[in-house]
């Protein structure tokens, strides 16, 4: 079997420095979303790393290194990066998440561990890390893939765990896959930071879409044609503090969910996808009993 171990032991690093982080959150859409943050959020990501529990912190602590691992689907994980462990510090709470990078993580990317409020209550106090990542191993970062080694544990001890290793791509896998429009279904937070490729489509797709506010359950009809497509209409709807009609106007963008009812094509003109909106509203019956008013 080739190992992790082996890769870190080509590259004349030392196992018995080298501690694993498996990032194996469960929330939605976080996991799902992990390889673009590192990649396109850099300031999401390594807040995200900074933050650990009690044991996992004391793992970190006895070791100069950690390499970074995140899900890459069923019992997998990608190799994120690898980093020096350049020191840590006690910091009030309070102070910590006043950095409005917790605040997206737990609210856009559906982290209540990260929620500012929750870990304020909970502790006057809380260890940070500084996490520094090295050029060594850079040409492997989101090319690596190796099986999950079980277990609770997120952080464990390199010389005890080698990593099976199951790919090695030509290229860096550091994106979130792309959805199909049926499942494309997205929050308002999210909309202000979307990875680039769904941003691409999004950028070609034309079409009806819902409106559904989270906060009770009214919701919106509406089209988007034109050269930015559905990504310029959503975009419009969430750039401010308040939606852009006026119904909208009277709520908070962050709570609302994006989906597509149905895509047109490019060639339809404005009177069919007015028509096919107009027809949406009548089904969903949003004119009435929703906000198309």
């Amino acid at each position: 079997m080739f190992s992790f171990n082996d890769l870190l032991t080509c590259s004349q690093i030392n196992i018995i420095d080298v501690s694993l982080m498996l990032h194996n959150t469960t929330a939605q859409p976080l996991r799902e979303m992990l390889p673009s943050l590192a990649h396109e959020r850099r300031d999401i990501f390594e807040a995200y790393l900074r933050m650990h529990s009690d044991q996992a912190g004391a793992a970190l602590r006895n070791r100069r290194y950690v390499a970074i691992f995140i899900p890459f689907g069923d019992r997998r994980f990608l190799f994120e990066g690898f980093y020096s462990v350049v020191g840590s510090e006690l910091r009030p709470t309070r102070k910590i998440y006043a950095d409005p990078a917790y605040h997206e993580i737990a609210n856009t990317y559906g982290d209540p561990a990260s929620d500012p409020e929750r870990n304020i209550r909970r502790r006057d106090a809380q260890e940070v890390f500084d996490l520094r990542l090295e050029a060594q191993m850079d040409e492997l970062r989101g090319r690596v893939v190796v099986r999950s080694p079980g277990g609770r544990n997120y952080v464990r001890v390199a010389a005890n765990t080698p990593l099976e290793i199951l790919e090695m791509s030509e290229t860096h896998q550091l994106a979130a896959p792309t959805p199909n429009w049926r499942n494309f279904i997205v929050s308002g937070g999210f909309l202000r930071s979307i990875p680039r490729t769904w941003a691409d489509l999004l950028r070609q797709w034309r079409g009806i879409y819902l409106i559904t506010d989270q906060a009770d359950g009214a919701r919106y009809v509406g089209s988007a044609y034109g050269e930015q497509n559905l990504l310029g209409r959503w975009q419009t709807h969430v750039v401010n503090d308040q939606g852009v009609t006026r119904q909208l106007a009277q709520r908070n963008p962050e709570k609302f969910q994006f989906s597509i009812l149905e895509r047109v094509s490019p060639d339809a003109s404005v009177d069919e996808v007015t028509a096919l909106e107009h027809n949406w509203m009548r089904r969903l019956d949003t004119i009435r009993n929703g906000l198309n008013k």
